[in-house]
């Protein structure tokens, strides 16, 4: 199937690894021109050297928790890419143990406000482009509750962005601007936190494995097709969702 994304250009936050960077490889294997972002430099260098095999790749560090710096980086990407097409934010502060008000501090300011930045910054340029998105890369803890050791503000903050992206699916529809969600359940990264938790805590990852109808947990490309399709003009209709990539990890049903 043909997605149609030949010539799209698409920015990334939190690129350089795990989800984003899967993501990065799904849209250039699909004929889009990328730009990646992430806080450290040695990391994003590494990735976009590897993404360059695929195609045009380039990086820009930037800590999207600064609203000012994540709205430059929309500018730069903007200006050397010639516009923008694909707004996909993936970067998070992840879900460490709660340690008080910092926790929910750093998880509103990366998980939320730095898509904020994200579609704020690139408004301007989305608005001319005629197959326009923005994708947020939330969490199945966003809808609901699962027992993880995480701190509260991960879940609350995901929840806060699928509502961001519900609200812009609305305010920005008649820009023909769509804005969607991805939700991921489990996915098992090398070095991620999953792995971590494998390592260190085998009983819960054996239980939250087993979970899932397959006793696997999910891929990072089996997310990155998903947000591919959705970042594709054969997705035109889906528009304000949140799909859930679970592999029937949650038990809810949507209706």
């Amino acid at each position: 199937m043909d997605l149609g994304l030949k010539g799209a250009r698409a920015v990334i936050s939190g690129g350089s690894q795990g989800i984003g960077l899967a993501v990065a490889k799904e849209l250039m294997n699909e004929g889009a021109t990328v730009q990646i972002a992430a806080r450290n430099k040695d990391t994003l260098d590494a990735a976009v050297a590897e993404l360059s095999a695929l195609g045009t790749a380039s990086g820009f560090v930037c800590d999207v928790a600064d609203y000012d710096a994540t709205v430059a980086w929309m500018r730069s990407a903007a200006e050397a890419m010639g516009g923008l097409d694909i707004v996909v934010h993936n970067a998070t502060a992840s879900g460490q143990p709660d340690d008080g008000p910092d926790s929910w501090r750093r998880n509103f300011e990366v998980d939320v406000l730095g898509m904020v930045g994200m579609s704020e910054g690139a408004l301007p340029f989305l608005e001319k482009s005629d197959r326009a998105v923005m994708i947020q890369i939330a969490s199945i803890t966003g809808v609901e509750h699962h027992d993880v050791p995480i701190s509260p503000s991960y879940g609350a903050m995901k929840a806060a962005s699928i509502r961001h992206m519900a609200q812009r699916a609305l305010q920005w529809g008649e820009k023909g601007i769509r804005a969607n969600t991805v939700a991921p359940g489990p996915i098992y990264i090398d070095g991620g936190a999953w792995n971590n938790i494998k390592d260190n805590m085998t009983p819960l990852y054996e239980r939250d494995r087993d979970q899932h109808p397959t006793k696997r947990m999910g891929t990072a490309e089996e997310v990155a097709r998903v947000v591919a399709f959705l970042a594709s003009p054969a997705a035109s209709w889906v528009n304000g969702s949140t799909v859930r990539v679970d592999g029937a990890f949650c038990r809810g049903v949507d209706f």
